[in-house]
């Protein structure tokens, strides 16, 4: 029952969002302006928050980005030369949704109603590096099958790092790090306008990720966008939960990045597919079909992990 009044509320705000969305409430212009508004002020703010006080001294352990670094770049590239027979514009797009996590929008959310705020200070700091390993991770997919201009383009490469340097994410727990190392506590006016915002990350995110669900893109893919997701929610984070456990790590320390990791394909790498020519069609089944069996794969993880 603990685990159901812990994702029950998390998938009833989806589902809220989906219900505005078809009943006229949320537009497309402002599903577009409340995204916005999480990736811009309130994640950042969140993580800022998080990362402000003692980011270096207590919370923060490399370990983790080692793991989920190595578990994406093998699931990723085992499932990129598994699909050797595939279309160049799927082989990418199939290979970034089996790793890239949706961690923004749905797995800060499921950390901070099921763990608390304690658990965002312990993976703040991870989400924004494990931002840069998906973006150049996912790249290198989907342009590597291309084989043609923009695979050897250095612009494309400019272009990929520039907007990674500048994800707000990043310099958001960047900054906090940074000003964390200075051993000044951050001014009460300061954490309290930071808190207010970062509150209201998890719910407008939640809100967006359900008016941005289209079941059309389903049709025609869904073989392989179970296939997909099946890797995505399951052996993904198995992999992550084992390498974490062989690292010795156990308690919060361990289930807070695990569930980060549950979480589906995240919605930023449909943009991306759409940006380096991929299948866009098949970007969205994923996306759509690894959050709907999300609401499955993430009950078992918590009631798993207690």
């Amino acid at each position: 029952m603990n685990v159901l009044n812990t994702v029950l509320p998390i998938f009833l705000v989806i589902g809220l969002g989906l219900g505005l969305r078809r009943g006229g409430m949320l537009s497309d212009t402002l599903v577009g302006a409340l995204s916005r508004l999480v990736f811009y002020v309130a994640a950042p703010a969140l993580l800022l928050r998080a990362t402000a006080g003692d980011a270096l001294n207590r919370s923060f352990d490399p370990t983790p980005l080692i793991v989920i670094a190595v578990v994406s770049l093998l699931v990723g590239g085992g499932v990129y030369l598994l699909c050797f027979r595939c279309h160049p514009d799927r082989r990418g797009v199939i290979a970034q949704g089996a790793f890239r996590s949706n961690q923004v929008f749905i797995g800060l959310p499921i950390v901070v109603y099921a763990f608390g705020q304690e658990a965002v200070q312990l993976v703040a700091v991870q989400v924004s590096v494990t931002v840069i390993i998906y973006n150049f991770l996912g790249a290198v997919l989907l342009i590597l099958p291309q084989q043609g201009r923009s695979a050897r383009s250095p612009r494309v490469w400019t272009r990929t790092t520039v907007r990674i340097l500048r994800n707000p994410l990043i310099l958001a727990s960047a900054f906090g790090i940074a000003y964390s190392l200075t051993g000044l506590p951050v001014p009460l006016v300061l954490d309290r306008t930071l808190e207010l915002l970062g509150r209201t990350a998890a719910p407008l995110a939640l809100l967006t990720v359900g008016a941005g669900l289209e079941f059309e893109q389903l049709r025609g893919d869904l073989g392989t966008t179970l296939a997909v997701t099946a890797v995505k929610t399951v052996l993904y984070p198995l992999l992550v939960l084992v390498g974490l456990q062989m690292a010795g790590f156990s308690g919060l320390a361990l289930k807070a990045p695990l569930m980060l990791m549950a979480a589906p394909t995240a919605v930023i790498g449909y943009v991306m597919t759409r940006e380096l020519g991929g299948d866009v069609k098949l970007s969205g089944a994923i996306v759509v079909g690894s959050t709907l069996v999300s609401i499955l794969t993430i009950t078992a993880w918590l009631a798993w992990l207690g």
